[in-house]
């Protein structure tokens, strides 16, 4: 069996709604289509396996990936999609700023792909989702069962296994996974998960080179043998980014109790993996590695923590987020980091913050 095809009408996604994605992509036949997708590995596959689906139907099909900072619904994102004068887009996967009710697709017939998306609520956007369902769905796999009609299912599959295991890991209690993982090759896999992953998170931001690599490869093994051009630039993304955790990991803490703040610069984006370092150094506190080099006038910061804890007032998910320079520093404050001010929190580039 493939991964992911089961006789289950509900997994993973239903025929229904299943039904409506085929028809919206068979009618892109000669139509000028953009291809959306996340930056993460699950939505580059999940990219993959629909481009390759749009040019199997007929369709005249670009990739565009968001850029550093962006998703698919950020005003700057729909200002180059409005210049490509597209009939239709299809959006693979979306961070959770992207899913906020208040943002409104763009005024095209719209396609989105993404395992928790609500359902549509504007005329002309079609959405398959697969929310509610048990096992959780990776978005390159939801791809894979809506684009296997459409094209030679067997040699594709690796994608929506790359995907899977990119999203949930190896031991994800997805059916036939086992299986598929084998034919894949389970160390091509994780090491091609793991240089893809690379390429966004370096500070060159090789999302979309990335997805080329993907796109030209026919195996994992193709990537990890470097058979298919631009696999040198995922290893020279991987040794930055494991330099700049190491770097940055240096950072001496603050402590506010039961909160340690580590406050870097890096254009890397390397705050959850310093996150988790310090995690684990520091058991008993809550961790936020807050990073003022990612972004310009940003400091983006994740929040880890190796047992149960609340953080009262904090304004954003659990795992961290993104504010302007004067909101962090009023944010910081309210924990009780009392005195910070505009230079600890300025962009430094690659030098130790």
């Amino acid at each position: 069996m493939l991964l992911g095809h089961m006789k289950d009408p509900r997994w993973p996604a239903s025929e229904e709604a299943l039904a409506d994605a085929r028809d919206f992509l068979r009618a892109l036949k000669d139509r000028h289509v953009v291809v959306a997708p996340h930056p993460s590995v699950d939505g580059l596959a999940a990219g993959a396996l629909v481009l390759r689906a749009l040019q199997a139907v007929g369709a005249r099909v670009k990739a565009q990936v968001p850029a550093k900072g962006e998703h698919a619904f950020s005003p700057t994102f729909q200002q180059r999609l409005r210049a490509a004068q597209a009939d239709a887009w299809v959006v693979l996967e979306m961070s959770s700023d992207a899913m906020d009710d208040s943002v409104a697709p763009p005024d095209l017939p719209t396609l989105i792909v993404a395992p928790q998306a609500a359902p549509a609520g504007k005329a002309g956007t079609t959405v398959l989702s697969a929310r509610g369902l048990e096992p959780a769905v990776s978005c390159s796999l939801l791809t894979y069962a809506l684009v296997s009609p459409c094209v030679v299912p067997g040699p594709l599959e690796w994608l929506a296994v790359l995907g899977t295991v990119a999203d949930q890991g190896v031991d994800a209690p997805i059916p036939f996974l086992k299986d598929a993982l084998r034919r894949a090759g389970r160390t091509a896999v994780t090491e091609s998960v793991a240089l893809l992953n690379a390429a966004r998170k370096s500070s060159r931001y090789a999302a979309p080179l990335a997805l080329g690599v993907l796109l030209r490869a026919g195996s994992a093994t193709d990537i990890t043998r470097g058979n298919v051009p631009g696999v040198d630039t995922l290893h020279d993304c991987r040794l930055e980014v494991q330099r700049e955790v190491l770097r940055c990991s240096k950072t001496p803490p603050r402590i506010a109790s039961p909160v340690a703040l580590l406050l870097f610069s890096s254009e890397a984006q390397v705050h959850p993996q310093v996150a988790v370092r310090w995690a684990q150094r520091l058991p008993e506190h809550i961790i936020i590695a807050a990073n003022a080099g990612y972004l310009p006038d940003r400091v983006d910061f994740a929040v880890r923590s190796r047992t149960p804890m609340e953080l009262g007032g904090l304004p954003l998910n659990a795992t961290g987020g993104s504010l302007s320079r004067e909101d962090f520093l009023r944010f910081a404050a309210g924990l009780g980091f009392k005195g910070l001010r505009d230079i600890d929190v300025e962009r430094r580039g690659a030098f130790p913050g």
